[in-house]
Order: structure tokens, then sequence, then C-alpha cells
């Protein structure tokens, strides 16, 4: 990240892409803590869609996250743009970009699914998947783990959540990128690409709803198709973005900080050493990772009426984005908030990675952790002497805090 010089902070615009070319800009996060922690950023690369306020401090993130009368996820979606390909009144039938009371009564739908008691019945299930998808690599002294196995294990995990055939799971990581990393172009090749993906996902449900019509299953699918919100049944286009909203969260939230945290086990071989000797510790480590490398950046809101923070004016309607890159290396929260400590105590009521604590807490924040568990526990037994075997490159995208590379090697 270029340096800033004092006082320079009202220029600093944090969707300039040169911003983060060395990866998220965690010093600016930290001196925008202390000394401007409500900044604006006038969003100067997508004329008008107009700037947004950005909340960097764990506290005002907390709070911000628990007053949704005052913060909407509604009124102009979670991401900083107000059309990403999608307009905003189909953003707002996913269940992540409404208010309550329909969003609370959305989420009943699905939160028996993923209590702790429900997720653990499918331990065995997801250590299969796991297992097979490290097999496909285990004879190669080179892959990427990203690519090779980042990507197909949370995508059959929550595909078979949904209920949906394996080999359909290339194409549902496809149709979840296009929507949450829309800015990448090596993802989307133009801004219109993803109307034409809400289409082909709209007909996609379609097929299933109609294969579940003639041969019922046991899956969430299923489940919604039956559900009643309001006393009326969930229609085409509601399922349908339910379906990618539970399929997007489902594959980037796993693969980004499995991917990260990996990445950190490799470049710190002592603490590699110290989780295989110490198995006891992974808990502890995939805190740690959803801590320091949460999946998404932020998540945006907007303002229901004029407001007041740290002697900033947030006007009605002004977009306000929650920095959880930030607030979870917060010093006011977290003592040595830049180092990565398997040991650090008390973190799982405590850090933001799923959300501020508010009403959109992360639904499948128990399968997450469940999955991360197995998934680096598997990993550091089939693999003892994996090493990097390249500079890992990231997703430019700024809603996501993802890799889309980590090449690696075997050295035994």
């Amino acid at each position: 990240m270029t340096s800033t010089a004092p006082n320079d902070l009202d220029s600093i615009d944090l969707a300039d892409s040169t911003v983060w070319d060395g990866g998220p800009p965690y010093e600016l996060f930290k001196r925008l803590q202390r000394e401007d922690p409500v900044h604006f950023s006038a969003q100067r690369s997508a004329p008008g869609e107009g700037g947004f306020w950005s909340i960097t401090r764990y506290d005002d993130v907390r709070s911000v996250s628990r007053d949704h009368k005052t913060f909407s996820s509604e009124k102009r979606g979670i991401f900083h743009f107000d059309d990403i390909g999608v307009p905003l009144d189909i953003q707002r039938l996913q269940m992540i970009s409404m208010d309550p009371p329909r969003h609370d009564r959305l989420k009943a739908l699905v939160i028996k699914a993923f209590t702790p008691q429900r997720v653990a019945e499918h331990e065995d299930h997801i250590r299969q998947i796991i297992g097979r998808v490290l097999d496909s690599v285990a004879d190669r002294e080179r892959f990427d783990l990203v690519a090779d196995v980042a990507r197909p294990i949370p995508a059959r995990v929550i595909g078979s959540f949904l209920g949906t055939p394996p080999e359909d799971d290339a194409t549902l990581v496809h149709w979840t990128n296009v929507f949450t990393a829309f800015e990448d172009p090596a993802i989307r090749d133009q801004w219109s690409d993803t109307a034409g993906v809400v289409t082909e996902i709209i007909e996609y449900v379609n097929g299933l709803i109609a294969q579940r019509r003639e041969h019922p299953q046991n899956d969430l699918l299923s489940a919604l198709m039956d559900a009643e919100v309001d006393g009326e049944k969930l229609n085409e286009l509601e399922l349908a973005t339910f379906f990618i909203l539970l399929m997007s969260a489902g594959n980037d939230s796993t693969r980004a900080t499995y991917s990260a945290t990996m990445l950190e086990l490799l470049r710190n071989p002592e603490m590699l050493a110290q989780l295989r000797e110490q198995p006891e510790l992974i808990e502890a480590a995939v805190e740690e990772g959803l801590r320091c490398y949460p999946a998404f950046a932020f998540m945006a809101r907007a303002a229901t009426r004029d407001v007041e923070m740290h002697g900033k004016t947030i006007k009605e309607g002004d977009r306000v984005l929650l920095w959880y890159l930030a607030s979870n290396r917060d010093e006011t929260a977290f003592e040595n908030p830049d180092q990565f400590d398997i040991t650090r105590p008390g973190l799982a009521d405590k850090h933001q990675a799923f959300g501020g604590r508010g009403r959109h807490f992360c639904l499948g924040a128990n399968l997450a952790r469940l999955e991360l568990r197995l998934w680096i526990e598997q990993t550091l037994q089939r693999f003892p002497n994996l090493e990097l075997d390249g500079e890992p490159t990231r997703v430019r995208a700024l809603f996501l805090n993802q890799y889309n590379s980590i090449p690696v090697r075997r050295t035994s």
C-alpha cells in the first residue's frame, strides 16, 4: 500500500484498487481507527454510485450491526454498489439484504438445519467429502491449495445440504463468484454477466423443484419449497435468490478462511509443527483464522435517518461499510492483533468474522466451524511435509477477502 502523509486521510478512497495492490491495507485501517473512525470514501472508480462511510472500530461495528432500525440492510443492499448487475429489487429478495421482520421470518425457515446438534449429525459425511478431495491430490507432488482443495470441498458440503448433485459443483461455484467477486475480470468478463447468471439460476432451481415434486427429498431446498412466510410460499425468484445466498455463504466463507489460515501456517513452520503435536489447538487455530482472515471484508448498511458518529454526519440514505478486516484487528479489542496466535483465548464469542452479533449474525457459523476444524485436521494429517511452491495470488474484489491461488508442493 502506498504510504500516506499526515492529514491526507480525506483524499484516501478505499474503493481505489491501488490501495489494495499489496493485500488488505491493515496499516491504513489502524490509522483510520485512531484518527478517522468514520471515514468517507468518494468511490471515484464508480461514477453515479456515490461514496461510502467506513466504520473500522470494533465497538462501532458491533453497535451499528445491532441497530437495524438506523442502519438498514435492505435500503441499499450489502455491497458497495447499488447495482452489481442485479437490480436492488432482486437483491432485496435475499435474506441477507432484508430487515426485520421479514428477515427474521425467512431465517426461521432454515435456522433449525444449522444448530450445533443438527450440524454435528453431518460430521461423518463432511469427513468423507474432505477425504475424497484430499485423495484426489494425494499422489501429486504439486497442486494448488485453492483450486484443487479449497474450492471443491465447501461446494460439495453445502451442495449436500441443498441436495444438488456433485457434477454441478463447478457451475454453482462459478455462479456464486459472479455475485460476490463481480469486480474481478478473471471471474466475470463483463458487467452484464450477472443478469444472465440470475436467469440460469432460476432455470436451474426450477429444474430441481420439478424433480423434488416427483421425488421428494430430505434437503434444504425441499424445506424451502414447503415453507410459508406470512401465509405464502416462496415464489420461483425468491427460491432462486435464497438458494444462491446459501450457496455463496457456504462456498466463500470456508474457502477463504481455510486458504488464508493454511497459508499462515505454511509461512510459520514452527506453528505448523505445534499444531501437529497438539491437535487440541486446532479449534483455537480455526477461531484465530476467522479473526485474522474473515471471508468477507465488509458488509454494507444504509442510514435510515441522519445520524452523528464521531463528529461526522451520516445522512439518510448514505451507505455505511462495516469493515470486519479492521474491527477484527482493533488493538482496543485484541492484544497484539496482527499476531496470528493459536493460543489466543476466548475468541469464539468475540471476533466479528460472522458479523457484529446483530440480526444478521451468520446462519452457518456452526457449520463453518465444524468444516474448518475437520478440514485443517485432515490436511495436517495427510500432508505433513507441505510447503509453498510459488507466490499466492488474491481475488481482486473489494467484498471478498480471498485467495484464488496458493501453489504448494510436497517435500517428501
